[in-house]
């Protein structure tokens, strides 16, 4: 009995699938939903563009952090050292030294990071040591709504 009901269940879902695809295939499309389903996706990737700006200034935001915290204790090194009393095992200043110069190394990484990011975001224009600059989520983003302004516009023609 059970099997019974199972079977036949299938059956009736099997029909539907059947007919479902068969009309979705058989539908047509008018030029105006076409570029309303347009319109909708521009709409969609503006979403999406807007998200990954958020996020990466976000990411840019922590990143500033951690470089405020590295210059800051480059800063206390500097002070240690400069101040560095004479009766203090020379190895130990030594040392400070090399943690100065490591801690300014990554000082530079976070800094080229953050001007990586800004330019992900903002864009960046031709210079020489980049020919050929750099397209930001910005302007890919003040570009599709100026597609989404054309769109709306050639659905109000049809």
């Amino acid at each position: 009995m059970i099997t019974i009901i199972a079977v036949s269940l299938l059956a009736v879902i099997a029909i539907v699938e059947v007919h479902r695809s068969y009309t979705g295939l058989n539908r047509t499309t008018s030029r105006k939903s076409h570029f309303k389903r347009k319109l909708e996706g521009t709409k969609a990737m503006i979403w999406d563009l807007q998200f990954k700006v958020f996020k990466t200034r976000e990411i840019r935001e922590d990143i500033r952090q951690e470089y405020d915290q590295m210059k800051s204790r480059i800063d206390a090194l500097d002070t240690q050292i400069k101040n560095w009393p004479s009766d203090q095992p020379e190895a130990e200043r030594k040392a400070k030294e090399d943690q100065k110069v490591l801690a300014e190394r990554d000082a530079e990484r976070f800094l080229l990071q953050m001007k990586m990011l800004d330019e992900e975001v903002e864009g960046a224009k031709p210079t020489a040591e980049n020919p050929d600059g750099k397209v930001g989520i910005v302007n890919q983003i003040d570009s599709l709504r100026e597609l989404e302004g054309m769109l709306k516009d050639y659905i109000k023609e049809l």
